[in-house]
């Protein structure tokens, strides 16, 4: 079978290898769909220090299953967790399966996304019915509980006044979900006009205005209430604490993202958050979680995943369509490798 291997800058391989044998607790899967993620990105930018198989939002089918295996069935469609809990650890047994360390995942894959075939753990398996979402729209399910996961851990509450910083598949996803639950007036945030495609669509997911800053310092914006309730960064670490200004008094600042060296690192004036009681949490979707609710919030229409997925592509175009993403994004918005079948 082919699968893919990324390196840093930017350099792509493929190696035909042979398909891998499930053990036990696993099922072999016949990839359908993986979409590409930011943190594919980086991985091609800085992380990935020797070649290293990747891609983690992944659709597929059920060819074999071992032993153990009875959650799902040879033929089944199923999504795939990039990570799940245990259940039986003491985080998992006190209601906190959020904070479960000890969980299957992606850290434990031997063969990623970007490939024809792979093995995983049952509990990361979760039957869907493609006639109802496709194998490349579903692939937008993992990526939306990473935003359902900002969603719930800003705490937005009814006529909040909400800006989300970045409009990625993440920060778009997250602002629709403020939307949705009632928030007053819900702003996009970027650099600059030049992802038309991507601004398009936070227009139609309901945002109340677009703020470019290279043009309007967010600070500097003309708030209706004077800044805004609940921040939520989809950006990198720097841009944090620019946002703090922004912020009304006891506003929420969350954030998901990373980055490396000094620019995964801030710094702000604690007075100044001290005084204005704001707070400052981080999000992590690790272990994956809220797969069923993401399946009905687009089964009732609250995310329309069609207009997400801009993009499909062979496995062998895997390099350019990365490259694409890396120096040309004035038109994707989220890319998916499929099978040839499914083009």
């Amino acid at each position: 079978m082919k699968t893919a291997y990324v390196k840093v800058p930017f350099q792509f391989k493929f190696e035909d290898i042979p398909v891998p044998k499930c053990g036990s607790n696993e099922a072999l899967i016949k990839v359908m769909a993986c979409g590409v993620c930011g943190s594919d990105m980086n991985a091609a930018r800085v992380e990935a220090q020797d070649w290293q198989s990747f891609g983690h939002e992944i659709t597929g089918v059920v060819m074999e299953t071992g032993e153990n295996v009875s959650n799902v069935k040879v033929g089944d469609s199923v999504l795939v967790e990039s990570g799940s809990y245990c259940g039986t650890c003491a985080q998992c047994r006190n209601g906190r399966p959020d904070l479960c360390a000890s969980g299957t995942g992606l850290s434990q894959w031997k063969i990623c996304g970007f490939s024809e075939y792979m093995t995983l753990d049952k509990q990361c398996l979760i039957p869907f019915d493609p006639e109802k979402i496709g194998y490349a729209q579903g692939t937008v399910i993992e990526p939306m509980g990473v935003a359902l996961d900002l969603f719930y851990t800003t705490d937005i509450k009814f006529q909040n006044d909400v800006a989300v910083v970045g409009l990625g598949p993440i920060g778009l996803m997250a602002l629709r979900l403020a939307k949705a639950a009632g928030a007053r007036h819900v702003y996009g945030v970027v650099r600059n006009r030049k992802n038309t495609a991507r601004i398009k669509l936070a227009k139609e997911f309901g945002a109340t205005d677009i703020i470019y800053t290279d043009e309007t310092p967010l600070e500097a914006y003309p708030f209706p209430a004077g800044g805004v309730d609940k921040i939520m960064v989809t950006a990198p670490p720097s841009v944090i604490a620019s946002t703090f200004r922004a912020a009304n008094l006891g506003a929420v600042i969350a954030y998901i993202g990373i980055d490396y060296g000094d620019r995964g690192t801030i710094s702000f004036d604690a007075n100044y958050f001290h005084y204005k009681k704001l707070q400052l949490r981080a999000s992590y979707a690790v272990p994956a979680l809220y797969f069923p609710r993401c399946m009905e919030l687009i089964a009732d229409g609250v995310i329309d995943v069609d207009k997400l997925v801009t993009s499909t592509f062979p496995l062998e175009d895997l390099e350019k369509a990365m490259c694409t993403l890396r120096d040309d994004k004035e038109k994707e918005i989220k890319m998916v490798m499929v099978r040839p079948e499914l083009l």
